[in-house]
């Protein structure tokens, strides 16, 4: 039954020509399956399934990744792979569809603080993956592109990581201008004394 409703649904989704409306029905889609997720998350057999490794993808889509990661984290224990459309392993579609979600909604300053930490939790669990060397520097950059802010030296680590696996990451303007706010910050920072200095 639901692998008859997944069929209708990419029908529908197909007869969207915008991606923000395909964003839209998903959003609306995927609740259906919500149960037959948790059940599977719980007491699945680890068996290949693309219907729940579509659903994940579906889940990056509209931008819940902490849904998506608790599906990718089963499919990875699980060595699941993508459905056959799709040429890359899963642990690379995890990495870079939400590097490219993450981008999307930080540019729209529609990122929250939730999904800021999943990316983070979807870089720690691909860490170990083999996958192009671009799609490592993508996510590398969006981690340190979302903590730079509040955690300028985990960020620079971020970038530096990036600019390692692909020259051409862009993320050399970022790398300088932190190692300087950091330079910039360190002598004003107590060396033996716990009082506070003024800025």
């Amino acid at each position: 039954m639901l692998q008859l409703k997944l069929r209708e649904d990419k029908q529908a989704l197909k007869s969207k020509q915008s991606i923000q409306a395909k964003i839209e029905l998903k959003r609306e889609l995927v609740g259906h399956y919500d149960e037959w997720i948790n059940a599977t998350l719980t007491a699945g057999k680890g068996d290949q399934d693309n219907l729940l490794t579509t659903l994940m993808l579906w889940h990056i889509d509209i931008g819940n990744f902490g849904r998506a990661l608790d599906i990718a984290d089963y499919a990875m224990k699980h060595d699941l792979k993508m459905p056959d459309a799709h040429q890359r392993t899963l642990a690379t579609v995890v990495a870079e569809e939400i590097a490219e979600t993450a981008k999307k909604l930080k540019t729209s300053d529609e990122i929250t603080d939730e999904q800021i930490a999943q990316v983070l939790r979807a870089s720690t669990i691909t860490a170990d993956a083999d996958m192009p060397d671009q799609v490592r520097a993508k996510l590398s950059r969006q981690v340190g592109e979302l903590t730079e802010a509040d955690q300028p030296e985990f960020a620079l680590e971020q970038f530096q990581t990036a600019l390692k696996f692909d020259e051409n990451s862009g993320v050399k303007g970022s790398i300088k201008r932190l190692e300087k706010q950091i330079k910039d910050v360190e002598p004003t920072q107590p060396d033996s004394s716990e009082t506070p200095q003024e800025s």
